[in-house]
């Protein structure tokens, strides 16, 4: 989080200089290009109104005040309210963290500009993200809009999945940052008597941003800036700064989930010292100090969330080991049971204790039958499918399929005594 906390407060101050025109005068029709780390949101806020000269109005401060100082809110400005650094007609301005009282960081601006800062914990309930108004000379004008936080997926099918998750409202395929300047700024523009003039490069902006995400080793971010000039009727120009980061990651092996945020910087002047002041927003940015305390805050919160991450996850894997092991319980008690049921089974048809189904199963292969002899108390194997099997005392076999039939009259067999035997089941 130390990284976003850092990009958010740089993406506050894209108001440099440097200025290298893009071909073409269609405000969307310019190539859009990666330069640099931009982070955070308020969902809250609606941009309404272009500043006018007799005032203005914007997202998260209302109408301008003066002389406005700290409040409980963490709200603070420099302007009369309390002694300001000065140096070369400059003034140090402070941006501190509401929760904590520490300052984050110091930025020196113009003596003659009205700077107010107000934190917000939109992103992280430890770190903060400024809102900025300045004003000046000149009719400056220049303030920061909340960031519009966005969840993207590359499988429409997720979306649908996903409409009963916790982010669902924040459900929004990424868009480029020119189609964010067609359908959302330059109507406003319009609306506000200013026409589009051209595309610039911010170029100590952007390798200032460049060297900070290279320095924080998060390369896994992307940025994509696209600043636009404008100019009214009036004798004034406009920077409009658009500043988009995402950042990627597996959501499954089917789908990537795709974290994108934009903000809107504006910046109105007019026009005859419209360079000046792009230039003195830029020596603001590149000078920008951080303050040491507050980053070793950072780097403790940082150590203590790792540490909370780590315990988090060993709490999980023990969990899920325990639930591991009582399913394996629970299964092994199933196939216990499952295993006596079968013992149980095998045992009744077709162990030792089973002799008469095993006999039964192997005179059926043979087609053979068991019977037997009383006279003699012997049973004997002889061939199946007789309706009558009669037995002397000798083991002498008669079989026939008349039911009438007595071997015992027969006088061909020597009228000895003969039994009906029948098989044993």
């Amino acid at each position: 989080m130390k990284l976003f906390h850092a990009a958010i407060i740089i993406t506050s101050f894209l108001f440099v200089s440097c200025i290298t025109t893009n071909k073409g005068d269609d405000p969307t029709a310019n190539e859009e290009q990666d330069y640099g780390f931009l982070e955070d949101r308020n969902s809250e806020g609606h941009w309404d109104q272009i500043p006018e000269k007799s005032g203005y109005i914007n997202e998260g401060f209302g109408e301008q005040h003066q002389n406005v100082q700290q409040d409980a809110f963490g709200t603070s400005i420099v302007h009369g309210s309390r002694p300001a650094l000065s140096q070369n007609g400059l003034k140090t301005h402070e941006f501190r963290d509401a929760r904590t009282g520490l300052v984050v960081q110091r930025t020196a601006y113009p003596s003659s500009w009205t700077v107010i800062s107000k934190p917000s914990y939109t992103v992280d309930q430890k770190l903060p993200v400024f809102m900025i108004q300045t004003s000046g000379p000149n009719d400056l004008k220049s303030f920061n809009t909340p960031f519009r936080i966005n969840i993207s997926y590359q499988n429409p099918q997720t979306y649908q999945f996903m409409q009963k998750a916790t982010y669902a409202s924040m459900h929004r395929p990424m868009v480029s940052n020119q189609q964010i300047l067609k359908e959302e700024v330059q109507p406003r523009m319009e609306k506000s008597g200013f026409a589009y003039v051209k595309n610039i490069r911010l170029t100590t902006s952007e390798n200032f941003m460049k060297n900070k995400i290279k320095k924080e080793g998060q390369g896994q971010v992307q940025a994509e800036l696209l600043t636009t000039v404008w100019e009214n009727d009036e004798g004034q120009k406009a920077l409009v700064n658009i500043g988009k980061i995402y950042r990627q990651q597996p959501l499954s092996t089917i789908d990537i989930m795709t974290l994108w945020m934009y903000s809107v910087d504006y910046t109105f002047v007019d026009a005859g010292h419209f360079e000046k002041t792009v230039d003195a927003f830029e020596n603001a940015l590149v000078n920008t100090k951080e303050d040491l305390q507050w980053q070793q805050y950072v780097a403790q919160l940082s150590r203590q969330r790792q540490q909370q991450a780590i315990r988090d996850h060993q709490i999980h894997m023990r969990n899920k080991d325990a639930a591991f092991q009582a399913h394996q319980r629970k299964m092994q008690g199933i196939w216990a049971a499952q295993d006596a049921n079968y013992a149980s089974f095998m045992n009744k048809h077709l162990g030792p204790g089973s002799d008469r189904t095993h006999r039964n199963f192997v005179n059926m292969i043979n087609e053979e039958e068991t019977v037997y002899n009383p006279l003699d108390g012997t049973t004997y194997q002889v061939n199946a499918f007789s309706e009558q099997n009669w037995m002397d005392g000798n083991g002498n076999l008669v079989q026939n399929n008349d039911l009438f039939y007595t071997p015992n009259g027969d006088i061909n067999l020597n009228n000895r005594d003969w039994v009906q035997v029948v098989p044993q089941n």
